[in-house]
């Protein structure tokens, strides 16, 4: 059977596919929920501005709660603490469809409704990259990012195309409907999940374990470096996807239809990309192939701000999602195998804090993108990202070296 060869040995794991599961859920809520909300926001205000606030609010939010969140995924157990979170933002959800609906939404609302959202996703992030690899162990951790990325990209294009459909021809508290029910889908895949591993005990108290964990971080030189790899490539790189809807609507002027398939070639593009990395499995050159990943993201988000034209556009959007792809797959994996299994948690919860910073980004991204235009600012920022990859290339060969 396909299943037992070593290209996919993964799925050997019953706990992995359940994850997957839960992965698939996540992906397609995101996807449609990224579209609404940008929509959403434009439909309330018009401004590229407002869209930068918004975002920015979420990660103001993330940020903190990651970095206060990172001491709970070490001590709490982590497949619950999905399964609440999970909930949670199936109930943000349609708290908020019922505002849309009833044509009660607000700015504000919209706002509120971020700052909840990035309280979760700080929790989310460290949790199930973590939880991945108490299920599927460091051997198989590259090869099962892979496959949750190129799985999740296909769930993207489906989700992307019917999200901009749904928004387009039914409206956009419909389209939070939908994200209500992934988000519950989510939480009840991951129910059979069993991992080998109990919460550590609490034997210091918060504050002294988080001290800790920044500690271990900033004072082990390759963990350093991967923070600070990833604070430049989500502050200057993934900040760019908050911005599509203003390329979209302004300078390719394809509707919420055409943002929809430059969301779903984008998803393509990353499903090309974790086809290849899957079938590298325990890949020992990995630094080499995150720097590659996050200066093919940059060159590709610079280029995309810059293209007048949406056929050139599309194959843009691909290179940004499938390099994107590799940057994170391989970010997520090696992040986890330099960290002490001891600190995991708590240097995964300052990984997904910078992710956070894509969103605090927003702020200056709208505010720039208001006054050079945001074709331009995104090509700046796009610019930076890849300057970045190459100026960390002779430090390649010990990025993943274990601590």
């Amino acid at each position: 059977m396909l299943v037992t060869s070593s290209y996919f040995s993964i799925f050997r794991v019953t706990g992995y596919r359940w994850l997957l599961g839960n992965a698939l859920a996540s992906s397609a809520a995101w996807t449609v929920e990224g579209l609404a909300q940008g929509w959403l926001v434009l439909t309330l205000t018009d401004s590229p501005f407002w869209l930068g606030v918004v975002v920015g609010v979420r990660g103001v939010s993330q940020t903190v709660c990651s970095i206060l969140g990172g001491p709970l995924v070490d001590r709490l157990d982590r497949r619950k603490l999905l399964i609440v979170n999970n909930a949670l933002a199936s109930l943000l959800a349609l708290g908020l469809a019922g505002l849309v609906l009833s044509d009660s939404a607000r700015v504000w609302h919209v706002l509120l409704f971020v700052l909840a959202g990035g309280a979760i996703g700080a929790l989310n992030g460290p949790s199930f990259n973590a939880l991945t690899y108490d299920v599927v162990g460091p051997q198989r951790l590259l090869q099962g990012a892979a496959f949750r990325f190129m799985s999740g990209g296909l769930v993207r294009v489906f989700a992307a195309l019917a999200g901009g459909y749904i928004i387009g021809l039914l409206g956009i508290g419909q389209s939070y409907v939908v994200v209500a029910a992934a988000y519950l889908l989510g939480a009840a895949s991951l129910l059979p999940v069993r991992a080998d591993r109990r919460p550590a005990e609490a034997k210091e108290s918060p504050l002294r374990s988080l001290m800790a964990g920044v500690s271990y971080a900033f004072g082990t030189p390759p963990v350093r470096s991967l923070l600070f790899l990833s604070l430049m490539t989500e502050f200057f790189g993934f900040s760019y996807q908050y911005m599509k809807p203003v390329i979209a609507r302004d300078a390719l002027q394809v509707g919420a239809v055409g943002l929809g398939y430059l969301e779903a070639a984008s998803a393509l593009g990353s499903v090309a990309a974790m086809v290849g990395v899957s079938a590298l499995g325990d890949f020992r050159r990995k630094g080499w192939l995150l720097l590659g990943g996050a200066f093919g993201f940059g060159l590709g988000i610079a280029l995309f701000g810059l293209s007048p034209w949406y056929a050139l556009s599309l194959p843009l959007a691909a290179l940004v999602g499938g390099s994107g792809a590799v940057y994170d797959s391989t970010m997520s994996t090696v992040t986890q195998m330099t960290a002490s299994a001891a600190m995991r948690g708590r240097v995964l919860g300052l990984y997904v804090a910078t992710w956070g910073t894509n969103q605090l980004a927003g702020f200056g991204l709208g505010a720039l993108g208001s006054v050079i235009g945001v074709p331009l600012a995104l090509a700046m920022s796009g610019t930076v990202v890849a300057a970045n990859a190459v100026r960390l290339l002779p430090k390649a060969g010990r990025l993943g070296a274990k601590t």
